[in-house]
């Protein structure tokens, strides 16, 4: 009986180090990703990754930080280069029904349609919506489904000059769900809030 206890506390004990350093870890990705750090922190991430085979999280920031980057980027092949390496990642996946996942394919479709929306929307606008129905037909009160798919469409009512009652409706819906959202494990998706309060006040 005292081996067995021995052994379960030694599993117990390598367990919570290795959850530890990989939360560790993923603070230390995310502070190089506050401080501009794109590449760093997207090598830091491939690396835990690699170390977390059976979790999509280091996956999807690595994925998200690079798309995220795209938007800003001013140089031309810097910001392709982000955009490839990030849609590479999210293709190299099995997480295609998981609805954050999908909410940042949408994204990540976003920033390649930006590089040249004259000839690129035509193409990519259905896609980039078909991801975030996708998503909210996975998980309906995703609030960054609904926030991500209500500023596209709002962003293209304003090229037509039309009405985007409905969509300001959606992003009240978000910042509601924003408020009662738990994340599930450390480090999940709970971004989202500031952004979609920024737009309510602007639909205000």
């Amino acid at each position: 009986m005292k081996s067995i206890i021995i052994v379960i506390i030694c599993f117990i004990s390598s367990t919570a180090f290795a959850q530890n350093n990989y939360e560790k870890s993923m603070g230390q990705a995310m502070s190089l990703w506050q401080s501009g750090e794109i590449e760093k922190a997207s090598g830091l991430l491939e690396r835990i990754s690699q170390a977390e085979k059976d979790n999509w999280i280091p996956n999807y920031y690595q994925a998200m930080i690079l798309t995220t980057a795209a938007f800003k980027e001013k140089n031309k092949e810097t910001q392709a280069k982000y955009i490839q390496s990030a849609e590479d990642i999210l293709n190299n996946s099995t997480q295609d029904n998981n609805s954050e996942w999908l909410v940042l394919r949408a994204m990540n479709k976003t920033a390649l349609m930006l590089t040249d929306p004259m000839t690129k929307a035509k193409e990519l606008s259905p896609i980039t919506i078909g991801f975030y129905k996708k998503a909210l037909a996975i998980n309906p009160n995703n609030p960054r489904a609904i926030l991500g798919l209500a500023e596209f469409q709002m962003n293209a009512k304003k090229y037509f000059n039309q009405d985007s009652s409905k969509e300001c409706e959606d992003v009240k819906k978000a910042v509601s769900l924003f408020n009662e959202e738990k994340p599930a494990a450390p480090f999940a998706p709970s971004w989202g809030k500031d952004r979609a309060e920024q737009i309510l006040k602007a639909c205000k």
